[in-house]
């Protein structure tokens, strides 16, 4: 009985069977007739059983495998598979797995379809090792880039990618950021190395528990003003041949997406199928989405005639934890989230510092805001400690004190440990200790020990009190002198090294103050010494002013059209001197209360309905 190819797609079975028919003598005869049948009309397009056998002998070949991959390539494996189980030569497979047969899984969204592909661009990424690209990668957190192993590593399959440092990703918009560290990692299979050697696996046992992912930290957040792809939740197995899309960068190079059908690989579930064309090398690590645009999977190589993808469910539950410790810094556009305080404008690395030493790289201890035009610019810094303040009182259990000098301070250390007890911290000023007393050491040694034993107290009375103690320093406004520097820099030496302190430095360009500095949260991860994170008061850019409008409008609800953000930003640089594109950080100021009034205006209209 003829039936026709288009009845089986839901057709289920293992390969394993029918091969199994095709050697044994007695079934392969009526297998043999079976495919005879078939040819009735199409004997130019479905081989003969002595055209099969003759091709797999001259290939030295195993004849039955040979028969099930032509047929399949022919699409008329299915018609064989119902003819051969009509005739009861072949069982049916009651051990399969029933396909979901959503009819709308084919189907995308049209206004979710657009919205996809205008935000894609903010999370498409490539990797590059050593400066050459290997692979696309999917950026899943602010920091966190999703990659195939395989395209970082250097080595045979090991547990872990040791070496790092000379890898880097590239955004849609050009800026390369350099890799941290390996937040999460499982190497190919065996069978699959090399990528331009191994082969696809033929069953889940030579893949089981190696899954082919790298999620890579970068050493700075690449999506804080980003969105970043999320991941299908919660991860399912496969259902049935619904659509994704593939976002990649063949040979290195960005062509767009490709649509395409997920479909069974036959003896594997760790693996999935599906009917891409335009991946080439460089496509590995790019990111599968279904028609809900959550990641699905990774893109990993060929199969089957196939592309072959890694499907999230086999490797969520080691990234899961990683995405979700990878927070995005709390960033402000203003003080107190209204227009009508002071907008934040540019100080991006003042908020990832700030994540940074709370809850990020374990060795950033505080910030210090360093100018780089020191005769002009004195805006940022106190306003700085507005920042601050404003942070502070978001955060649960998180307290500041300050401390000025804008009169002469003659005894640092007594003016610190006033400053924490009219902040609620009893603390009493230290006396000099026998050994380190008057007359007993060396001025400098002796301020330095008093500086040390006040910040030993403050951490005493913040511990007692379940809280994180931030202690800003203000630039000096009057001369200061050598005693208040060794006293700052013992405190900053001492306090970095405690868990309940953290410090915060307004200037103080010329002052050599103890531990490390660190531009990036990545360069705090690891062995080392503390130190703060640095932010730096440069020029800046149009882009700055942008970001401002687009998170001010967002949180207002009234977001504007991308005219109208063009047209605010030319507005609040209307007349001002640009070197580059750049303008210079003491401009800073002006350009916020500009853009403050736009906001104010755009305000009392009130949200949008």
């Amino acid at each position: 009985m003829p039936v026709p190819d288009d009845l089986p797609n839901q057709l289920t079975f293992n390969d394993e069977d029918v091969a199994h028919v095709l050697r044994d003598p007695v079934t392969y005869a009526q297998a043999a007739e079976v495919l005879t049948q078939m040819r009735v009309g199409r004997e130019g397009e479905i081989p003969s059983a002595d055209g099969l056998n003759a091709s797999a002998d001259g290939l030295a070949m195993d004849r039955a495998p040979f028969w099930i991959e032509v047929l399949r390539l022919k699409k008329c494996l299915p018609t064989f598979v119902v003819a051969l189980r009509a005739r009861g030569i072949l069982p049916f497979d009651t051990s399969a797995p029933t396909e979901d047969t959503d009819d709308y899984a084919t189907m995308f969204n049209p206004e979710r379809l657009r919205d996809f592909l205008a935000r894609m661009d903010s999370f498409r990424c490539t990797i590059r090792v050593h400066g050459d690209v290997k692979g696309s990668g999917i950026l899943v957190g602010p920091s966190s880039v999703l990659t195939a192993w395989h395209v970082i590593a250097k080595d045979n399959p090991k547990p872990v990618q040791e070496a790092v440092s000379k890898i880097d990703v590239v955004l849609a918009d050009g800026r390369k950021i350099a890799v941290a560290l390996l937040s999460a990692s499982s190497p190919c299979g065996e069978v699959e190395w090399p990528p331009t050697g191994g082969r696809a696996p033929e069953n889940d046992s030579e893949v089981e528990d190696t899954h082919d992912i790298a999620l890579l930290r970068l050493k700075t957040p690449a999506g804080i003003h980003l969105t970043y792809a999320p991941l299908a939740a919660p991860p399912y197995a496969f259902k049935s041949p619904a659509a994704v899309v593939l976002v990649s960068c063949p040979q290195g190079e960005w062509r767009g997406v490709e649509f395409a059908k997920l479909q069974r690989l036959r003896n594997l579930t760790a693996r999935w199928g599906y009917d891409v064309k335009g991946n080439r090398g460089g496509s590995s690590g790019g990111g599968c989405f279904d028609n809900q645009f959550a990641l699905a999977g990774i893109h990993q190589g060929r199969a089957q005639g196939l592309g072959r993808l890694i499907p999230l469910i086999r490797f969520h539950g080691q990234v899961k934890e990683a995405i979700a410790n990878d927070e995005l810094p709390p960033m402000l556009w203003s003080l107190d989230g209204t227009p009508q305080s002071n907008v934040i404008v540019g100080r991006d690395y003042f908020f990832i510092g700030y994540q940074s030493a709370m809850r990020g790289a374990p060795r950033a201890r505080g910030l210090w805001i360093r100018r780089v035009n020191m005769v002009n610019d004195q805006s940022g810094l106190p306003f700085s400690f507005q920042i601050l303040e404003s942070l502070v009182a978001r955060s649960p259990n998180t307290r500041l004190i300050r401390i000025s000098f804008d009169s002469i301070v003659h005894d640092l250390p007594n003016e610190i440990a006033r400053r924490a007890i009219d902040a609620g911290l009893a603390v009493q000023p230290p006396n000099p200790q026998a050994g380190a007393g008057v007359d007993q050491t060396e001025p400098e040694a002796m301020v330095a020990d008093r500086a040390r034993r006040v910040a030993q107290l403050l951490d005493e009375r913040a511990h007692e009190q379940g809280i994180r103690l931030w202690v800003f320093f203000d630039h000096p406004s009057v001369v200061f002198g050598d005693e208040p520097r060794w006293a700052l820099t013992a405190f900053v030496d001492q306090a970095m090294r405690m868990e309940n302190l953290r410090i915060a430095l307004a200037g103080f360009e010329l002052v050599q103050m103890p531990g490390a500095q660190y531009e990036f949260p990545g360069d705090a991860i690891g062995e080392g010494p503390p130190g703060l994170m640095i932010e730096y008061l440069t020029n800046i850019k149009s882009e700055d002013l942008h970001s401002v409008i687009d998170t001010a409008t967002e949180d207002l609800k009234r977001p504007i059209s991308k005219e109208f953000a063009e047209e605010w930003v030319e507005e609040a640089l209307e007349g001002l001197n640009s070197v580059n594109g750049k303008y210079d950080s003491n401009l800073r100021t002006i350009v916020a209360s500009r853009l403050q009034k736009r906001l104010q205006q755009l305000c009392k209209k009130g949200p949008r309905p």
